[in-house]
């Protein structure tokens, strides 16, 4: 391919390098690629040699991006390949990454869904936390798994909760807003039928209609 006459630090990235061949700029690799290559000034580089130190700097770049991603928030397999993807890396890059990523132990889906659903489930119900998961990659079965017949346990508070801050809110509209949360049929009737023994209902008219609203 050529001799490298040139290898600069980047001014705004210093973790990469600008590689010049035969004077001419060719592009910015990652600088612990290019190191661990090494290569130097005055080398001369086949164009397999090239291509071979083009992936491993993209490796070595998507790696550190999924890195910071993860950085900030706990993440499912699923939505790093899409950060990835979206940053604009290849499915191979992106495979190699996540691979690297299970090595590190740096991603669980598994993990990832029992927090989310221990962080969620107080306030919403089975079949919105599930669409959610399922939004997030998260496979199936891992749902399936964790989010058992006690997902909804928590109707009953958030209906209490509810009904707290709206005293003129009648049976029907509590159904439509628990039904809002994601709680299923026998959860949102077993949550009702528990605030009707305790006489929640009592000074409210069944027939009287209201407008539902949304409330996160």
């Amino acid at each position: 391919m050529g001799k490298i006459t040139d290898i600069t630090k980047q001014k705004r990235n210093k973790t990469r390098v600008n590689i010049f061949i035969d004077g001419e700029f060719v592009c910015g690799l990652d600088e612990v690629a290019v190191a661990s290559a090494r290569f130097k000034i005055g080398d001369e580089i086949s164009a397999d040699e090239f291509k071979n130190l083009v992936k491993k700097s993209e490796l070595n770049s998507a790696f550190e991006r999924a890195v910071g991603y993860l950085g900030l928030a706990p993440r499912a397999r699923k939505e790093i390949s899409r950060y990835l993807k979206d940053k604009g890396y290849d499915g191979e890059v992106i495979d190699a990454t996540l691979a690297k990523l299970d090595a590190y132990h740096y991603i669980d889906d598994y993990g990832y869904a029992q927090t989310y659903i221990k962080s969620k489930s107080k306030k919403y119900g089975a079949f919105r936390i599930a669409a959610e998961l399922r939004q997030k990659g998260i496979p199936s079965d891992i749902i399936d798994e964790l989010l058992d017949e006690g997902a909804d346990d928590s109707a009953l508070l958030v209906a209490r909760k509810y009904l707290s801050s709206h005293k003129s809110a009648d049976k029907q509209k509590l159904k439509r807003f628990l039904a809002g949360r994601g709680y299923s049929w026998d959860g949102i009737s077993s949550a009702v039928a528990a605030l009707s023994q305790e006489g929640a209902f009592d000074n409210i008219d069944d027939d009287k209609t209201e407008e539902t609203e949304d409330y996160d």
